[in-house]
């Protein structure tokens, strides 16, 4: 789930996870204080294809990230911030978001937001947007297989729906998190092995060295 928090400048991270028959590899770089971009290598198995002939596809997507605006610790003001996901790849991943989270205390932080395209799937409703004009009311369909080029046509448009969650810093090392998630996963839904319980995701988190965490 998103977040409206940033990391430290400059620092460069790496991630992997495994869910789904999804392989998700990804790098992430603090370009400024402000902006974040991530680029994810994927392994999707059974994920392309009519239904009785699914495929494998190793999908490449960048993502950006932007603070908007930062935490007042000493007020009601959140930190905001807005995303793109999957803008240059194939749209697997595809999604747009505006997010904020405030400290409530200093172990918790909560999160709420709203967002499109994938996060817009589970809860939907009509796109606030729309008040601008009737084209944000539908959201293209995406050229699946035009990675690496922007389609700008189809940012922030289609239903949206709301998510958002709670971080608890039970220890120096341990978190834990609670989340409701807007992504109804319609590609992973295709798979025989799949089925969505629940958009309610409990997590927990552990720094075991310096520099890694699981």
């Amino acid at each position: 789930m998103p977040v409206a928090t940033s990391r430290p400048d400059g620092e460069l991270a790496f991630t992997t996870s495994h869910f789904a028959g999804q392989l998700r590899n990804t790098m992430t770089f603090q370009l400024t204080p402000r902006l974040s971009g991530s680029f994810r290598y994927s392994i999707l198995e059974q994920m392309r294809g009519s239904l009785d002939n699914l495929q494998t596809i190793y999908d490449r997507s960048f993502s950006l990230h932007y603070r908007l605006a930062d935490e007042n610790p000493n007020g009601f003001r959140p930190s905001i911030a807005i995303g793109l996901n999957d803008f240059l790849g194939t749209g697997v991943y595809s999604s747009e978001y505006v997010v904020a989270s405030k400290t409530l205390t200093p172990r918790v932080r909560f999160t709420a937001g709203i967002g499109w395209g994938r996060l817009g799937t589970s809860g939907g409703f009509t796109n606030p947007l729309s008040i601008f004009g009737d084209s944000f009311r539908t959201r293209p369909s995406r050229d699946f297989g035009a990675g690496g080029q922007v389609e700008a046509s189809g940012l922030f448009r289609g239903d949206a729906a709301l998510f958002g969650g709670l971080e608890w810093q039970a220890t120096d090392r341990l978190k834990f998190a609670l989340e409701y998630s807007s992504d109804a996963y319609p590609r992973e839904e295709r798979r025989e092995d799949f089925n969505l319980a629940s958009q309610v995701n409990i997590g927990a988190s552990g720094r075991v060295a310096k520099l890694v965490e699981i």
